[in-house]
């Protein structure tokens, strides 16, 4: 019999080990540019990265994370002939819808630099982003055909390899001279190799049959894929409007300076969300497999977990990030981006409502109702298109930060209630309040040290952080939230 709980446990930590390391690259490409280029100028390339990645939810129109939901139905029935033609079908649409943004994007360039950016160098940009994004596009299809098969390694390893390319050209372009060309050469050449790295993975090694599988022009897999991929554009569609509402407004009435700062905070709150992300890239495949065989017991059994372990390992982590904000902002940064740190911790907040909302985004795509997550992120994106009209032109990006935390929260309360009319559910009501108060005593506590201590900043934070982790842990025992005999049984259930 499979261990699922080993299985998920393992596929989820290959994810966070992975885009962990990812995200640590990641970061360093903001490191380096922060450092490299003006504020105005990390403003001006993010403004326009987050101004093409408008555009994202319309490059495959949902196709590509479609092939999560139907590889392993297509798999689990050998059916390996619709596998392939679903595939090309996903590159197929990406390539012509593709095509049009990019001639879009070309045309209203100049107007574009002109009257919004308000910036020459933006024109250049516009038109090489753009390109980088067509390429980019078909990535995409090969990062969620891993997922489907399950190839978790692959999966994760391709944001990973990204993020080195990156990183490594933007240095060689900073050292040659080409400043805030650099990171658009980089995101340039970065998909390039990855086609054609994991393109060859991807058909040689993971899936064999591609090359004996009969392509089909079957009217009722273009149908069944496009209504679920429709679905799936249209959440997209709203989670990239959520995502990028901020920074749009921001570069119209508070400038590039401002969008350079918050480029800063909103990227260091979302580090918290690789860890829904991760169970998500496992719990996504696994559920579509249970739901298909009628195994609601252990979709059950395995969501009730992950909503009760997930508040213990996040609540911690984002309040520890909200009692060092200006220390990690200065850090990273530098004193130039200290202004930030505020922002941060109301965003960071958000995130723990993050983490419940992504566990229940994924149950609803596993099970086929990805409607449902479009419904949650349209509530959430127009109330966070609304509350920034009000808030961004008067407060900036504290104003900014407020909505989208707020919009988190309703994403987190409507997909709990929502979930529950497709499983009998048990949420861990109890134990998240009780781990909430035990986070409390973690703040208070580091508080209190901070006050007590006066070391070398290095030395005094990591010494804070062990001794407030031991306080944690400590709560978590006396409050009856863990127990030892959980522990052993559930080491016993990964190692079996």
């Amino acid at each position: 019999m499979i261990n699922y709980t080993k299985f998920a446990v393992k596929g989820a930590s290959i994810v966070l080990i992975f885009s962990l390391v990812a995200a640590f690259f990641g970061y360093l490409v903001r490191l380096i540019l922060a450092r490299g280029l003006s504020i105005e100028e990390f403003g001006l390339f993010y403004s326009i990265f987050a101004f093409l990645g408008m555009f994202g939810a319309f490059k495959s129109l949902g196709l590509d994370k479609a092939l999560v939901k139907f590889i392993p139905e297509f798999k689990h029935k050998k059916q390996f002939g619709k596998i392939k033609s679903a595939m090309i079908y996903s590159i197929f649409v990406q390539f012509v819808t593709n095509i049009l943004i990019l001639i879009f994007v070309y045309a209203f360039s100049k107007f574009l630099s002109d009257n919004y950016f308000h910036d020459p160098r933006a024109d250049i940009i516009l038109k090489l982003m753009a390109i980088a994004l067509f390429i980019d596009g078909f990535i995409s299809i090969i990062k969620f055909s891993f997922q489907g098969f399950k190839k978790m390694v692959y999966f994760s390893n391709i944001d990973l390899v990204r993020m080195v390319i990156i990183v490594l050209t933007i240095a060689i372009g900073f050292k040659l001279n080409y400043g805030i060309l650099s990171p658009v050469i980089a995101y340039l050449l970065s998909p390039i190799i990855l086609i054609i790295i994991f393109g060859f993975i991807l058909i040689k090694k993971v899936f064999p049959e591609f090359s004996k599988s009969k392509f089909l022009v079957e009217k009722k897999l273009m149908k069944s894929v496009s209504k679920y991929g429709i679905f799936v554009m249209a959440t997209t569609v709203g989670a990239i409007v959520l995502g990028y509402t901020d920074i749009i407004m921001l570069t119209y009435f508070s400038g590039l300076t401002a969008v350079g700062l918050y480029s800063v905070a909103l990227p260091t709150s979302k580090i918290f969300l690789f860890f829904p992300r991760a169970l998500g890239g496992v719990l996504f495949p696994l559920t579509s497999e249970f739901w298909t065989a009628g195994k609601k017991s252990l979709i059950k059994e395995g969501l009730e977990s992950l909503f009760k372990y997930s508040m213990i390992i996040i609540v911690p982590s984002v309040l520890v990030m909200f009692s060092f904000s200006d220390i990690l902002i200065n850090l990273l940064f530098g004193t130039s981006y200290i202004s930030a740190s505020d922002t941060l911790k109301i965003l960071s907040i958000g995130m723990i409502f993050g983490t419940l909302s992504g566990i229940s985004t994924n149950f609803f795509s596993g099970i086929g109702k990805p409607q449902i997550n479009s419904k949650i992120i349209y509530a959430a994106a127009i109330f966070n298109l609304i509350i920034n009209l009000v808030l961004i032109p008067v407060w900036g990006i504290i104003g900014a930060a407020i909505s989208t935390t707020i919009s988190y929260i309703i994403m987190a309360v409507l997909g709990l209630t929502k979930i529950k009319k497709f499983i009998v559910l048990s949420l861990p009501i109890r134990y998240w309040m009780k781990t909430l108060v035990a986070g409390i005593i973690l703040t208070l506590s580091i508080h209190l040290l901070k006050k007590t201590i006066h070391w070398n900043v290095f030395f005094e934070t990591v010494l804070i952080l062990i001794l407030s982790s031991v306080v944690y842990v400590s709560c978590l025992f006396l409050f009856k939230v863990i127990t030892m005999k959980e522990i052993k049984e559930l080491y016993s259930r990964i190692t079996n």
